[in-house]
């Protein structure tokens, strides 16, 4: 890889190139993939779902399950495409995937404000913005950092995540203002018209920076992919490794985002106002940034799967705050549970891509980071649907949340059964 990119991760500055300029640039990547991740699918539409959730309910005239079914498939679509666009920028670079997803992102949430009120229409529109919206995501723009950071690079994702959490936290709020003031469809206009400043602010951002010194063509312009180290594809989803990730990641992605997005909901089941639900959404939103940020600065200074492993029953004890909640229950103690609950869809966003670059390389990161985000996606598509599903049928969240909390308990000891690095930072050596 072009040493040139390297400064902030502490290494050598070639010939010419000072380490106040590198430092720039350093920044600049920081700043420009932050903001993206603020500005697209995660923070904008994945962070909003569980304020729409009761609206679109009432307008369809459906159950909460089904509404969450219908949301649910933009996570499908995103577990299609998060392979194919991991591919692409690895064969292409990002700059393109990037600039054509922004633009398909901005009109699905136009999408979202019009046309037909059904199901149908409804699921269809949610797939497509998952679909085409990908790269909008971190399948997107934290690739762009595990490529361009060597050391502390679990600091970078923490960094460049912190966008995202603060999208995450302030678009509910604005979000269930605007649905309070007018109705949901025109808020779905507004975040089209935010995501296109973003989106168009982040792209401008990061055309200025020469590809070389952006990494993420480390495999094509600024090193020949020859010299990466890491696994064929193949080997890699051969390794039972990768599976035992894989199926840790979906489960946790399903107890997490079912528990954001029908945070709203339990609170107004527990006679908390329409204000404070859509409150608790965004305190959802500050777990989810607090994780990122949090994970991220740990990730190297903590073995990976100790980290995970602490996170999930961290996750666990959120989702019991909330399950055991009552009327009488202090509003606090649901934000807190809340808070936890969102730590776990956070921390996941820095733990997926340092679990790839460490136990499978850099050689082919695109593509395997795309599987392993599409098997999160499938999480979150299931999950809302199955919590929305349960409390058609129970009437209460009370049996989904026991379910959750165990299932976090499992995959803490699951996720410790990895063992240690494969491809472990050569500065810093393996970490048990």
């Amino acid at each position: 890889m072009d040493n040139s990119i390297k400064n902030f991760a502490g290494t050598s500055v070639p010939g010419g190139m000072t380490k106040r300029a590198q430092s720039r640039r350093s920044i600049a990547l920081l700043t420009a993939t932050s903001l993206g991740l603020a500005g697209g699918y995660t923070a904008l539409f994945a962070g909003t779902t569980g304020v729409f959730l009761l609206p679109i309910a009432q307008s369809l005239e459906v159950g909460r399950g089904t509404a969450a079914s219908c949301m649910a498939l933009a996570s499908l679509g995103l577990a299609v495409s998060s392979p194919v666009a991991g591919r692409l920028m690895d064969r292409y670079g990002y700059q393109r995937i990037i600039g054509i997803s922004i633009i398909c992102f901005v009109l699905a949430l136009l999408l979202m404000g019009a046309g037909p009120l059904t199901t149908t229409a409804l699921g269809s529109k949610t797939f497509l913005l998952g679909l085409l919206g990908v790269a909008t995501s971190p399948v997107g723009y934290l690739p762009i950092l595990a490529y361009a950071f060597e050391r502390r690079v679990g600091l970078a994702f923490g960094i460049a995540s912190i966008g995202a959490g603060i999208g995450a936290a302030l678009a509910p709020l604005i979000t269930g203002l605007m649905i309070r003031h007018y109705d949901w469809q025109t808020a779905y206009l507004l975040l089209a018209a935010i995501a296109a400043f973003i989106g168009y602010i982040t792209h401008a951002m990061l055309r200025r920076i020469p590809a070389q010194e952006q990494a993420v063509q480390a495999s094509t312009d600024a090193k020949p992919a020859a010299s990466l180290t890491g696994d064929a594809p193949k080997i890699a989803f051969a390794n039972p490794r990768f599976w035992l990730i894989g199926l840790c990641v979906a489960l946790i992605a399903a107890v997490g985002l079912g528990s954001i997005v029908h945070v709203p909901a339990l609170l107004s089941d527990n006679g908390v106002s329409p204000e404070m639900a859509a409150a608790g959404a965004a305190f959802s939103a500050i777990g989810l940034a607090t994780g990122r940020f949090l994970v991220g600065l740990l990730l190297d200074l903590v073995a990976a799967r100790v980290l995970a492993a602490a996170v999930f029953l961290l996750g666990g004890f959120g989702v019991a705050l909330l399950g055991t909640a009552t009327h009488d229950t202090p509003y606090l103690q649901l934000a807190l549970g809340a808070m936890l609950t969102g730590m776990l869809i956070g921390a996941e966003g820095d733990l997926v891509p340092f679990f790839v670059k460490r136990y499978f390389g850099l050689k082919n990161f695109g593509a395997i980071y795309g599987v392993l985000i599409s098997l999160f996606c499938l999480g979150t598509m299931l999950g809302p649907a199955l919590y929305g599903l349960a409390f058609d049928r129970f009437h209460s969240y009370d049996m989904v949340m026991l379910t959750a909390g165990i299932v976090c308990a499992v995959c803490a000891f699951g996720i410790l059964m990895i063992g240690a690095y494969r491809y472990p930072d050569p500065h810093l050596g393996a970490r048990a």
